[in-house]
């Protein structure tokens, strides 16, 4: 008796497996449908009925209507599994549409991360290192790369956040190394293997582009604190009165240290055993008597040029109040993103007001990047252009779904 029930049971089991195919499978399509379209799910019994309605049409087919399965614990058994089937079939179709990002795009398809081989690289805090592969190409157009800078930016490394996208990890390296290294322009390529291939070009004035208009660069000799560096306030006192200004450059004597060249880029010298080392200068003094280079007025300049050392002393910047206002946003959950307004964008043209950012989409504009310049804290009347770069916080998923808004 216990056999011939345990056999009636797995018989509606294969049965109800074989009739479920359809079912599942129309189940799961309707479900990604539905959620990704409307995202709204179907009720689990709209489900069951659609289930049901199926399972009788392939069901006939395969026998179940037969009237000894009908009363029968293998009948029973067909439609049970058969109806799991159908509403396990449809969970899964929601996870998919859910998970599926809206309005996809060839250009979204592209942006793959890093490879999963890399895990290992990852640290603690989810970052991935990028380092340089082969040479640093030079960029047509432009003058090559002194070997210096050459050889400071192909023996750097970088980290960045692993789960952003190839392209933007492009874009990322790309910042830094205009930003660390001063470059008129830099191009980047990162491989799955977060493997870069950079090629950059010098910017055609040095010291120039880091005056501003109307004043002048003048250098003098003086005690430099260690850590001094470009952006610095100081104020260079003069027998016949101080003189203040920012930064431009500073180099304390003899500050230059030589840097280990790797086995395969150690040169030798002609008949010599010894490798070649180059002088890589640092971004901030080490301490000690050096010479400083300040942006002072025409007038101020001159004061400065007629004397030979001068003590110095530095300015408090004071606490950065920018930095403890992203601590405390991060802190309560939130990020941050940058967002290109495209072409026929829905806000191409419009306020901030009139689109209630905020209010709609739960991300708040912080600032708006364009090449005139930049916006800080826009205002509702702040008309928004193609081309806008705008600077966004708000909780990861509404981030997420207003890119996919703006996409």
């Amino acid at each position: 008796m216990v056999l011939e029930s345990a056999s009636e049971l797995l018989l509606g089991v294969y049965l109800g497996l074989l009739a479920a195919i359809f079912p599942a499978f129309i189940a799961f399509s309707i479900g990604f449908i539905f959620k990704y379209f409307t995202t709204v799910t179907i009720p689990g019994l709209g489900v069951v009925a659609l289930g049901g309605t199926l399972a009788g049409v392939s069901g006939g087919l395969m026998g179940l209507i037969d009237p000894t399965l009908a009363g029968s614990w293998t009948g029973i058994t067909a439609v049970l599994v058969i109806l799991m089937a159908s509403l396990w079939a449809h969970s899964q179709g929601d996870k998919l549409a859910t998970a599926t990002p809206r309005k996809l795009t060839l250009k979204a398809l592209r942006e793959t991360t890093l490879s999963a081989d890399l895990a290992e690289r990852i640290d603690s805090y989810g970052q991935v290192h990028i380092r340089p592969i082969g040479g640093i190409s030079d960029i047509e157009g432009y003058p090559p790369l002194p070997d210096n800078l050459r050889h400071q930016v192909g023996t750097s490394s970088w980290r960045f956040p692993a789960t952003l996208s190839l392209s933007e990890l492009e874009t990322k390296l790309e910042e830094r190394l205009l930003t660390d290294y001063e470059l008129a322009e830099a191009s980047a390529t990162i491989d799955k293997q977060g493997r870069a291939q950079i090629a950059a070009a010098p910017t055609a004035a040095g010291l120039s582009r880091r005056v501003p208009s109307g004043r002048r660069a003048v250098s003098i000799q003086t005690v430099l604190p260690t850590g001094v560096g470009r952006g610095d306030r100081v104020t260079v006192k003069l027998p016949d009165g101080d003189v203040t200004g920012p930064v431009v450059s500073a180099r304390t004597t003899g500050a230059e240290v030589p840097t280990e060249p790797t086995e395969a880029e150690a040169k030798q010298t002609d008949g010599g055993d010894e490798p070649v080392t180059q002088l890589t200068p640092k971004m901030t003094t080490t301490g000690g008597e050096g010479e400083v280079t300040i942006a002072v007025p025409y007038e101020d300049g001159r004061r400065v040029i007629r004397s030979e050392f001068a003590p110095m002393t530095i300015h408090s910047r004071g606490k950065q109040r920018e930095y403890e206002m992203i601590g405390i946003l991060k802190r309560g959950g939130n990020r941050f993103r940058t967002v290109m307004v495209a072409d026929g964008s829905p806000l191409a043209g419009m306020t901030v007001g009139d689109q209630q950012v905020r209010s709609n989409y739960g991300v708040t504009i912080l600032a708006i990047r364009r090449p005139e310049g930049s916006i800080i804290a826009p205002t509702g009347s702040t008309e928004l252009h193609a081309g806008d770069s705008l600077i966004l916080a708000g909780k990861p998923e509404k981030l997420r779904e207003f890119e996919e808004v703006m996409a």
